[in-house]
């Protein structure tokens, strides 16, 4: 059942720089977005990184949503400097269920 449901959604990440000091107020913001299903704080060139996930249409293109996304709600958020985003081609994910 989670390989079906996977089949239908389209991931995504996006590398997020913010203000100084901004990054958990940032965070926050970014939970509060339905897409949004991970943030995570870590030390390097960006401050953020976020895992998109949003529903595969068959009129609109995953990348078209994806930036839609980053574009319309993620990049106007104060606080956030620059974004990059990274689409994987190719993905298998390890799962695992909790009895």
């Amino acid at each position: 059942m989670v390989a079906e449901e996977m089949k239908r959604r389209a991931r995504a990440f996006v590398l997020i720089e913010t203000d100084p000091g901004k990054e958990k107020e940032v965070m926050e913001r970014l939970l509060k977005l339905d897409e949004v299903k991970e943030a995570h704080i870590y030390s390097g060139e960006m401050d953020l990184i976020v895992v998109l996930e949003t529903r595969r249409e068959i009129i609109v293109p995953s990348s078209k949503r994806v930036a839609d996304i980053v574009i319309d709600k993620i990049q106007k958020i104060h606080g956030i400097q620059d974004t990059e985003t990274i689409i994987p081609t190719y993905s298998k994910t390890k799962w695992s269920e909790r009895t």
